[in-house]
Protein backbone atom coordinates (compact mmCIF):
# COMPACT_ATOMS: atom_id res chain seq x y z
CA UNK A 1 0.00 0.00 0.00
CA UNK A 2 2.89 2.44 0.64
CA UNK A 3 4.56 1.79 -2.22
CA UNK A 4 1.37 2.08 -4.90
CA UNK A 5 0.86 5.35 -2.51
CA UNK A 6 4.88 6.72 -3.57
CA UNK A 7 4.16 5.76 -6.75
CA UNK A 8 1.00 7.54 -7.10
CA UNK A 9 2.05 10.99 -5.78
CA UNK A 10 5.32 10.67 -7.90
CA UNK A 11 3.55 10.29 -11.10
CA UNK A 12 3.41 13.17 -13.36
CA UNK A 13 -0.36 13.01 -13.54
CA UNK A 14 -0.60 13.36 -10.19
CA UNK A 15 1.85 16.36 -9.73
CA UNK A 16 1.00 17.56 -12.82
CA UNK A 17 -2.76 17.53 -12.01
CA UNK A 18 -2.52 19.02 -8.08
CA UNK A 19 -0.45 21.77 -9.58
CA UNK A 20 -3.31 22.41 -12.30
CA UNK A 21 -6.38 21.31 -10.30
CA UNK A 22 -5.34 23.73 -7.72
CA UNK A 23 -4.43 26.59 -10.12
CA UNK A 24 -7.29 26.13 -12.32
CA UNK A 25 -9.29 26.10 -9.34
CA UNK A 26 -7.88 29.06 -7.96
CA UNK A 27 -8.14 30.86 -11.42
CA UNK A 28 -12.33 29.75 -11.45
CA UNK A 29 -12.61 31.45 -8.14
CA UNK A 30 -11.49 34.61 -9.57
CA UNK A 31 -13.73 33.72 -12.76
CA UNK A 32 -16.41 33.53 -9.96
CA UNK A 33 -16.13 36.67 -8.07
CA UNK A 34 -15.78 38.04 -10.99
CA UNK A 35 -19.27 37.24 -12.05
CA UNK A 36 -20.45 37.56 -8.68
CA UNK A 37 -18.60 41.15 -8.99
CA UNK A 38 -20.20 42.35 -12.30
CA UNK A 39 -23.35 40.48 -12.19
CA UNK A 40 -24.08 42.12 -9.23
CA UNK A 41 -22.83 45.60 -10.23
CA UNK A 42 -24.73 45.44 -13.64
CA UNK A 43 -27.59 43.58 -12.81
CA UNK A 44 -30.01 41.19 -14.73
CA UNK A 45 -30.51 42.92 -18.04
CA UNK A 46 -26.77 44.15 -18.54
CA UNK A 47 -25.45 41.52 -17.02
CA UNK A 48 -27.08 38.64 -19.82
CA UNK A 49 -25.79 41.04 -22.56
CA UNK A 50 -22.23 40.96 -21.47
CA UNK A 51 -22.63 37.59 -20.67
CA UNK A 52 -23.68 36.61 -24.24
CA UNK A 53 -20.65 38.47 -25.66
CA UNK A 54 -18.48 36.26 -23.44
CA UNK A 55 -20.11 33.56 -25.03
CA UNK A 56 -19.28 34.82 -28.13
CA UNK A 57 -15.80 35.33 -27.78
CA UNK A 58 -15.94 31.68 -26.62
CA UNK A 59 -17.53 30.71 -30.38
CA UNK A 60 -15.58 32.56 -32.25
CA UNK A 61 -12.70 31.44 -30.45
CA UNK A 62 -12.78 27.94 -31.36
CA UNK A 63 -10.69 28.13 -34.72
CA UNK A 64 -7.45 29.89 -33.07
CA UNK A 65 -8.47 27.27 -29.99
CA UNK A 66 -8.56 24.53 -31.87
CA UNK A 67 -4.95 24.73 -32.53
CA UNK A 68 -3.86 24.50 -28.86
CA UNK A 69 -4.18 20.46 -28.65
CA UNK A 70 -2.16 20.09 -32.01
CA UNK A 71 0.32 22.66 -30.49
CA UNK A 72 0.51 20.83 -27.60
CA UNK A 73 0.50 17.45 -28.77
CA UNK A 74 3.59 17.86 -31.30
CA UNK A 75 6.00 20.01 -29.02
CA UNK A 76 5.61 17.25 -26.18
CA UNK A 77 6.40 14.56 -28.83
CA UNK A 78 9.03 16.58 -29.99
CA UNK A 79 12.01 13.97 -30.47
CA UNK A 80 14.36 16.76 -28.76
CA UNK A 81 14.96 20.16 -27.87
CA UNK A 82 16.48 21.19 -31.21
CA UNK A 83 13.16 20.03 -33.15
CA UNK A 84 11.05 21.53 -30.24
CA UNK A 85 13.12 25.25 -30.40
CA UNK A 86 12.50 24.75 -34.58
CA UNK A 87 8.68 24.19 -34.01
CA UNK A 88 8.63 26.98 -31.84
CA UNK A 89 10.16 29.20 -33.62
CA UNK A 90 7.55 28.44 -36.86
CA UNK A 91 4.45 29.01 -35.33
CA UNK A 92 5.25 32.04 -33.27
CA UNK A 93 5.60 33.74 -36.70
CA UNK A 94 2.55 31.49 -38.32
CA UNK A 95 0.44 32.65 -35.60
CA UNK A 96 1.39 36.52 -35.41
CA UNK A 97 0.28 36.77 -38.86
CA UNK A 98 -3.28 34.30 -38.32
CA UNK A 99 -4.11 36.50 -35.22
CA UNK A 100 -3.85 39.46 -37.63
CA UNK A 101 -6.21 38.32 -40.27
CA UNK A 102 -8.73 36.70 -37.44
CA UNK A 103 -8.94 40.04 -36.06
CA UNK A 104 -9.67 41.97 -39.27
CA UNK A 105 -12.04 39.17 -39.69
CA UNK A 106 -14.46 39.34 -36.64
CA UNK A 107 -14.46 43.24 -37.34
CA UNK A 108 -15.97 42.56 -40.87
CA UNK A 109 -18.74 40.10 -39.50
CA UNK A 110 -19.33 42.18 -36.91
CA UNK A 111 -22.94 43.98 -37.90
CA UNK A 112 -24.41 40.71 -38.35
CA UNK A 113 -23.46 39.32 -35.25
CA UNK A 114 -24.99 43.03 -33.48
CA UNK A 115 -28.19 42.09 -35.40
CA UNK A 116 -28.52 38.86 -34.32
CA UNK A 117 -27.47 39.10 -30.35
CA UNK A 118 -29.32 42.19 -30.07
CA UNK A 119 -26.42 44.06 -29.09
CA UNK A 120 -26.21 47.29 -27.83
CA UNK A 121 -23.42 48.48 -29.35
CA UNK A 122 -20.68 47.75 -32.80
CA UNK A 123 -17.68 49.50 -30.39
CA UNK A 124 -18.50 46.12 -28.31
CA UNK A 125 -16.87 44.21 -31.58
CA UNK A 126 -14.53 46.07 -32.30
CA UNK A 127 -13.41 45.07 -28.37
CA UNK A 128 -13.84 41.31 -28.95
CA UNK A 129 -11.46 41.90 -32.09
CA UNK A 130 -8.53 43.36 -30.06
CA UNK A 131 -8.85 40.95 -27.23
CA UNK A 132 -8.86 37.98 -30.00
CA UNK A 133 -5.48 39.05 -31.21
CA UNK A 134 -3.89 39.49 -28.03
CA UNK A 135 -5.54 35.84 -26.85
CA UNK A 136 -4.29 34.05 -29.63
CA UNK A 137 -0.84 34.88 -28.97
CA UNK A 138 -1.21 34.05 -25.67
CA UNK A 139 -2.87 31.11 -26.35
CA UNK A 140 0.39 29.98 -28.36
CA UNK A 141 2.62 30.88 -25.62
CA UNK A 142 0.61 28.75 -23.13
CA UNK A 143 0.29 25.73 -25.95
CA UNK A 144 3.73 25.49 -25.60
CA UNK A 145 4.54 25.76 -21.95
CA UNK A 146 1.53 23.04 -21.45
CA UNK A 147 3.82 21.09 -24.19
CA UNK A 148 6.81 21.05 -22.11
CA UNK A 149 4.44 20.11 -19.48
CA UNK A 150 5.54 23.55 -17.78
CA UNK A 151 2.55 23.51 -15.78
CA UNK A 152 3.44 25.91 -12.99
CA UNK A 153 4.19 28.41 -15.44
CA UNK A 154 1.65 27.99 -17.54
CA UNK A 155 -1.24 28.48 -14.50
CA UNK A 156 0.87 31.67 -13.21
CA UNK A 157 0.39 33.26 -16.14
CA UNK A 158 -3.41 32.32 -16.26
CA UNK A 159 -3.77 33.52 -12.83
CA UNK A 160 -1.96 36.83 -13.45
CA UNK A 161 -4.38 38.04 -16.61
CA UNK A 162 -7.61 37.02 -14.48
CA UNK A 163 -6.51 39.10 -11.67
CA UNK A 164 -6.16 41.99 -13.86
CA UNK A 165 -9.26 41.12 -15.51
CA UNK A 166 -11.01 41.27 -12.06
CA UNK A 167 -9.61 44.60 -11.05
CA UNK A 168 -9.95 46.53 -14.33
CA UNK A 169 -13.25 45.36 -14.90
CA UNK A 170 -14.52 46.77 -11.13
CA UNK A 171 -12.52 49.84 -11.65
CA UNK A 172 -13.98 50.51 -15.03
CA UNK A 173 -17.88 49.58 -14.10
CA UNK A 174 -17.98 51.61 -11.39
CA UNK A 175 -16.55 54.59 -13.08
CA UNK A 176 -20.12 54.23 -15.17
CA UNK A 177 -18.67 52.17 -18.35
CA UNK A 178 -20.85 49.18 -17.83
CA UNK A 179 -20.88 46.45 -20.28
CA UNK A 180 -18.02 48.35 -22.39
CA UNK A 181 -16.00 48.77 -19.74
CA UNK A 182 -16.13 45.06 -18.68
CA UNK A 183 -15.19 44.50 -22.40
CA UNK A 184 -12.18 46.85 -22.20
CA UNK A 185 -10.95 44.92 -19.16
CA UNK A 186 -10.54 41.94 -21.55
CA UNK A 187 -8.41 43.77 -24.02
CA UNK A 188 -5.97 44.92 -21.51
CA UNK A 189 -6.24 41.72 -19.70
CA UNK A 190 -5.35 39.82 -22.70
CA UNK A 191 -2.42 41.96 -23.47
CA UNK A 192 -0.57 41.47 -19.99
CA UNK A 193 -1.03 37.48 -20.69
CA UNK A 194 0.75 37.85 -23.53
CA UNK A 195 3.41 39.77 -21.81
CA UNK A 196 3.41 37.49 -19.14
CA UNK A 197 3.81 34.13 -21.17
CA UNK A 198 6.72 36.57 -23.44
CA UNK A 199 8.55 36.31 -20.20
CA UNK A 200 8.43 32.51 -19.20
CA UNK A 201 9.07 31.45 -22.69
CA UNK A 202 11.81 33.62 -23.22
CA UNK A 203 14.71 31.59 -21.65
CA UNK A 204 13.49 28.50 -23.75
CA UNK A 205 12.82 29.86 -27.00
CA UNK A 206 15.85 29.93 -29.25
CA UNK A 207 16.32 31.05 -32.99
CA UNK A 208 16.64 27.08 -34.97
CA UNK A 209 16.54 26.71 -38.46
CA UNK A 210 12.84 24.79 -39.56
CA UNK A 211 13.62 23.45 -43.34
CA UNK A 212 13.52 20.36 -42.14
CA UNK A 213 10.35 20.23 -40.16
CA UNK A 214 7.47 18.33 -41.46
CA UNK A 215 4.57 20.11 -40.91
CA UNK A 216 2.09 17.91 -42.87
CA UNK A 217 1.42 15.81 -40.59
CA UNK A 218 0.33 18.55 -38.02
CA UNK A 219 -1.65 19.93 -40.43
CA UNK A 220 -3.35 17.10 -41.11
CA UNK A 221 -4.43 16.97 -37.02
CA UNK A 222 -5.48 19.71 -37.15
CA UNK A 223 -8.55 19.46 -38.92
CA UNK A 224 -10.20 17.01 -36.22
CA UNK A 225 -9.01 19.05 -33.66
CA UNK A 226 -11.02 22.33 -34.98
CA UNK A 227 -14.07 19.94 -35.85
CA UNK A 228 -13.38 19.17 -31.80
CA UNK A 229 -13.25 22.44 -30.60
CA UNK A 230 -15.85 23.65 -32.82
CA UNK A 231 -18.06 20.94 -31.25
CA UNK A 232 -17.08 20.89 -27.58
CA UNK A 233 -17.52 24.73 -27.37
CA UNK A 234 -20.79 24.82 -29.04
CA UNK A 235 -22.00 22.46 -26.55
CA UNK A 236 -21.66 24.62 -23.86
CA UNK A 237 -21.73 27.78 -24.86
CA UNK A 238 -24.25 28.04 -28.00
CA UNK A 239 -27.39 27.26 -25.38
CA UNK A 240 -26.79 30.31 -24.00
CA UNK A 241 -26.42 32.39 -27.10
CA UNK A 242 -30.05 30.65 -28.37
CA UNK A 243 -31.17 32.29 -24.75
CA UNK A 244 -30.06 35.23 -25.37
CA UNK A 245 -32.04 35.20 -29.21
CA UNK A 246 -35.22 33.86 -27.76
CA UNK A 247 -35.93 34.82 -24.24
CA UNK A 248 -35.94 37.73 -22.82
CA UNK A 249 -33.12 39.90 -20.95
CA UNK A 250 -33.96 39.29 -17.74
CA UNK A 251 -34.40 35.48 -18.52
CA UNK A 252 -31.37 35.76 -20.15
CA UNK A 253 -29.54 37.12 -17.52
CA UNK A 254 -30.59 34.68 -15.04
CA UNK A 255 -29.65 31.74 -17.54
CA UNK A 256 -26.02 33.20 -17.55
CA UNK A 257 -25.98 32.89 -13.64
CA UNK A 258 -26.88 29.50 -13.76
CA UNK A 259 -24.59 28.30 -16.90
CA UNK A 260 -21.94 29.81 -15.17
CA UNK A 261 -22.02 27.91 -11.82
CA UNK A 262 -22.93 24.96 -13.59
CA UNK A 263 -19.93 25.24 -15.32
CA UNK A 264 -17.90 24.76 -12.01
CA UNK A 265 -17.91 21.27 -12.60
CA UNK A 266 -16.63 21.53 -16.09
CA UNK A 267 -13.91 23.96 -15.06
CA UNK A 268 -13.33 22.05 -11.87
CA UNK A 269 -12.53 18.52 -13.52
CA UNK A 270 -11.53 19.64 -16.50
CA UNK A 271 -7.54 20.59 -15.79
CA UNK A 272 -7.13 16.46 -15.26
CA UNK A 273 -7.97 16.28 -19.19
CA UNK A 274 -5.50 19.04 -19.69
CA UNK A 275 -2.98 17.43 -17.71
CA UNK A 276 -3.26 13.72 -19.29
CA UNK A 277 -3.39 15.10 -22.90
CA UNK A 278 0.54 15.78 -23.39
CA UNK A 279 1.39 12.97 -20.81
CA UNK A 280 -0.67 10.30 -22.92
CA UNK A 281 0.82 11.78 -26.12
CA UNK A 282 4.23 12.12 -25.04
CA UNK A 283 4.03 8.57 -23.71
CA UNK A 284 2.32 6.67 -26.73
CA UNK A 285 5.18 8.74 -29.32
CA UNK A 286 7.81 6.62 -27.15
CA UNK A 287 5.82 3.54 -26.67
CA UNK A 288 4.57 3.12 -23.35
CA UNK A 289 0.86 2.22 -22.43
CA UNK A 290 -1.31 4.25 -21.41
CA UNK A 291 -3.68 2.92 -19.57
CA UNK A 292 -3.37 3.82 -15.82
CA UNK A 293 -3.16 7.37 -16.84
CA UNK A 294 -6.09 7.06 -18.23
CA UNK A 295 -7.95 5.42 -15.87
CA UNK A 296 -6.07 7.53 -12.97
CA UNK A 297 -7.93 10.74 -15.23
CA UNK A 298 -11.39 9.14 -15.33
CA UNK A 299 -11.62 8.39 -11.48
CA UNK A 300 -10.41 12.21 -10.70
CA UNK A 301 -12.86 13.35 -12.83
CA UNK A 302 -15.92 11.78 -11.51
CA UNK A 303 -14.85 12.53 -7.92
CA UNK A 304 -14.31 15.90 -8.40
CA UNK A 305 -17.58 15.69 -10.92
CA UNK A 306 -19.86 14.00 -8.19
CA UNK A 307 -18.70 15.88 -5.38
CA UNK A 308 -19.89 19.12 -6.89
CA UNK A 309 -23.53 17.83 -7.96
CA UNK A 310 -24.10 16.50 -4.76
CA UNK A 311 -23.44 20.26 -3.33
CA UNK A 312 -26.01 21.26 -6.01
CA UNK A 313 -28.72 18.47 -4.99
CA UNK A 314 -28.35 19.87 -1.95
CA UNK A 315 -27.78 23.45 -1.54
CA UNK A 316 -29.01 24.74 -4.59
CA UNK A 317 -30.25 28.00 -3.13
CA UNK A 318 -27.01 28.92 -1.08
CA UNK A 319 -25.18 28.37 -4.00
CA UNK A 320 -26.97 30.65 -5.95
CA UNK A 321 -27.36 33.37 -3.48
CA UNK A 322 -23.89 33.25 -2.45
CA UNK A 323 -22.28 33.46 -5.16
CA UNK A 324 -25.21 35.93 -6.54
CA UNK A 325 -27.75 37.17 -4.65
CA UNK A 326 -31.42 36.85 -4.37
CA UNK A 327 -32.44 38.76 -7.45
CA UNK A 328 -31.26 35.19 -9.20
CA UNK A 329 -32.51 32.89 -6.93
CA UNK A 330 -35.62 31.64 -9.11
CA UNK A 331 -32.68 29.56 -11.09
CA UNK A 332 -31.87 27.62 -8.37
CA UNK A 333 -34.59 25.05 -8.83
CA UNK A 334 -32.86 24.42 -12.44
CA UNK A 335 -28.74 24.32 -10.66
CA UNK A 336 -28.95 20.23 -10.27
CA UNK A 337 -30.14 19.87 -13.90
CA UNK A 338 -27.40 22.02 -15.29
CA UNK A 339 -25.31 20.24 -12.94
CA UNK A 340 -26.00 17.11 -14.66
CA UNK A 341 -25.48 18.23 -18.26
CA UNK A 342 -22.15 19.56 -17.39
CA UNK A 343 -21.16 16.17 -15.82
CA UNK A 344 -21.99 14.13 -18.64
CA UNK A 345 -20.41 16.69 -20.47
CA UNK A 346 -17.08 16.92 -18.66
CA UNK A 347 -17.03 13.15 -18.68
CA UNK A 348 -17.40 13.10 -22.93
CA UNK A 349 -14.94 16.02 -22.75
CA UNK A 350 -12.04 13.78 -21.32
CA UNK A 351 -13.13 10.66 -23.19
CA UNK A 352 -11.94 12.71 -26.62
CA UNK A 353 -9.00 14.20 -25.66
CA UNK A 354 -7.73 10.78 -24.40
CA UNK A 355 -8.23 9.30 -28.18
CA UNK A 356 -6.96 12.43 -29.39
CA UNK A 357 -3.92 11.87 -27.86
CA UNK A 358 -3.32 8.66 -29.64
CA UNK A 359 -4.68 10.10 -32.62
CA UNK A 360 -7.62 8.51 -33.01
CA UNK A 361 -9.26 11.40 -34.89
CA UNK A 362 -12.57 9.43 -36.35
CA UNK A 363 -13.79 10.12 -32.24
CA UNK A 364 -14.39 13.76 -33.43
CA UNK A 365 -17.90 13.28 -35.34
CA UNK A 366 -19.49 12.13 -32.40
CA UNK A 367 -19.41 15.44 -30.83
CA UNK A 368 -19.86 17.59 -34.38
CA UNK A 369 -23.58 15.44 -34.00
CA UNK A 370 -23.70 15.86 -30.70
CA UNK A 371 -23.53 20.47 -31.32
CA UNK A 372 -25.82 20.20 -34.40
CA UNK A 373 -28.34 18.18 -32.49
CA UNK A 374 -28.33 20.43 -29.67
CA UNK A 375 -28.77 23.69 -31.73
CA UNK A 376 -31.35 21.98 -33.65
CA UNK A 377 -33.52 20.84 -30.81
CA UNK A 378 -33.41 23.88 -28.49
CA UNK A 379 -34.28 26.04 -31.71
CA UNK A 380 -37.87 24.17 -32.06
CA UNK A 381 -37.92 23.52 -28.64
CA UNK A 382 -37.53 26.19 -26.17
CA UNK A 383 -40.70 26.83 -24.24
CA UNK A 384 -39.07 27.29 -20.64
CA UNK A 385 -35.86 27.35 -19.77
CA UNK A 386 -35.78 24.03 -18.24
CA UNK A 387 -36.50 22.87 -21.89
CA UNK A 388 -33.17 24.36 -23.05
CA UNK A 389 -31.45 22.82 -19.88
CA UNK A 390 -33.49 19.34 -20.77
CA UNK A 391 -32.68 19.03 -24.27
CA UNK A 392 -28.26 19.35 -23.31
CA UNK A 393 -28.59 16.90 -20.85
CA UNK A 394 -30.24 14.27 -23.26
CA UNK A 395 -27.89 15.11 -25.79
CA UNK A 396 -24.57 14.99 -23.46
CA UNK A 397 -26.09 11.40 -22.22
CA UNK A 398 -26.29 10.33 -25.85
CA UNK A 399 -22.77 11.78 -26.87
CA UNK A 400 -20.93 10.11 -23.15
CA UNK A 401 -22.82 6.38 -24.32
CA UNK A 402 -21.60 6.65 -27.94
CA UNK A 403 -18.23 7.43 -26.54
CA UNK A 404 -18.10 4.72 -23.92
CA UNK A 405 -19.21 2.67 -26.57
CA UNK A 406 -16.64 3.36 -29.00
CA UNK A 407 -14.17 3.04 -26.58
CA UNK A 408 -14.52 -0.78 -25.72
CA UNK A 409 -15.68 -1.48 -29.17
CA UNK A 410 -12.52 -3.67 -30.99
CA UNK A 411 -9.24 -3.37 -30.51
CA UNK A 412 -9.08 -0.28 -33.08
CA UNK A 413 -10.53 1.71 -30.04
CA UNK A 414 -9.16 -0.66 -27.07
CA UNK A 415 -7.68 1.86 -24.13
CA UNK A 416 -4.23 0.21 -24.88
CA UNK A 417 -2.00 1.60 -27.32
CA UNK A 418 -2.06 -0.55 -30.69
CA UNK A 419 -0.23 -2.83 -31.07
CA UNK A 420 2.48 -1.32 -33.43
CA UNK A 421 3.60 1.03 -30.89
CA UNK A 422 3.83 -1.83 -27.77
CA UNK A 423 7.82 -1.59 -26.99
CA UNK A 424 7.42 -3.86 -24.09
CA UNK A 425 7.89 -0.81 -21.81
CA UNK A 426 5.93 -0.48 -18.03
CA UNK A 427 3.00 1.76 -17.91
CA UNK A 428 4.62 3.63 -15.08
Amino acid sequence: MKKYLKELITHPLFSGSAIMVIGSNSINLLNYIYHLVIGRMLGPSLYGELASLISLMGLLGIIPGSLSLVIIKYVSSAKDEKEAASLISLLKTKVFQGSLIFSVFIIVISPALVSFLHITKLSYLFLIALTSFFSILTLLNRSILQGLLKFKEMILSVFLENSAKLLISVVLVYLGFRVGGAMASFVIAALLGWLFTNFYLKIRHKKESNSSLNLKPMLLFTIPVLVQSLAVTSLYSSDLILVKHFFSSHDAGIYAALSTLGKIIFFGAGPIGSVMFPIVSQRYAKGFKVKKIFLYSLVATVGISLSILIVYLLFPKLAVNFLYGSAYLESANLLIWFGIFMTFFTLSSLLINFHLSLNRTKVVLLPLLAAVAQIVAIWFYHQSLFDVILVSIIISALLLVLLLIYSINGDRVNIDNSPRFQTGKNDS
